[in-house]
């Protein structure tokens, strides 16, 4: 049987989908990666705060740290930056599978409407060729 213009419409439903769904996957990904990095910043911060705030810590480690705090700040700033970016990606991936899946449904009713509509077409064949048959037995016996 020929592939019909609804045919071609729901393979490619299906793979704007499956891309879709990749998509996400990879935006949750870079979002786990972008969470870690916010993580590792500010137990850096931490770290060097103790290490800074030790009663045995001698003036070079404080002038150390004072010098490291705003390389420390930017880098957690930049994480928390690539955090929130991931965060909006995986949005914006989520909205993009929930969309695909709506366009998928509809061309799946589609077809579904169309099936059903061949299918009664049918039956309605074959009850015409029924009836026609039996009017000509009918006509035969009289």
């Amino acid at each position: 049987m020929p592939r019909s213009p609804l045919d071609s419409l729901l393979r490619l439903r299906r793979q704007e989908l499956d891309e879709a769904k990749r998509l996400l996957s990879e935006a949750l990904a870079q979002a786990m990666m972008a969470a870690e990095a916010v993580k590792t910043a500010e137990q850096n911060m931490v770290n060097e705060r103790d290490i800074a705030l030790d009663l045995s810590a001698d003036d070079r480690t404080v002038e150390t740290y004072s010098r490291w705090l705003p390389i420390g700040r930017a880098a957690l700033e930049r994480a928390r930056k690539l955090e929130q970016d991931a965060a909006t990606g995986v949005q914006s991936s989520r909205t993009r599978v929930n969309m695909a899946r709506a366009a998928l449904e509809v061309a799946e009713k589609l077809a579904e409407a169309r099936a059903q509509e061949e299918q009664a077409r049918r039956d309605r064949q074959e009850q015409n060729a029924l009836d026609d048959l039996s009017a000509r037995r009918f006509h035969k016996q009289e």
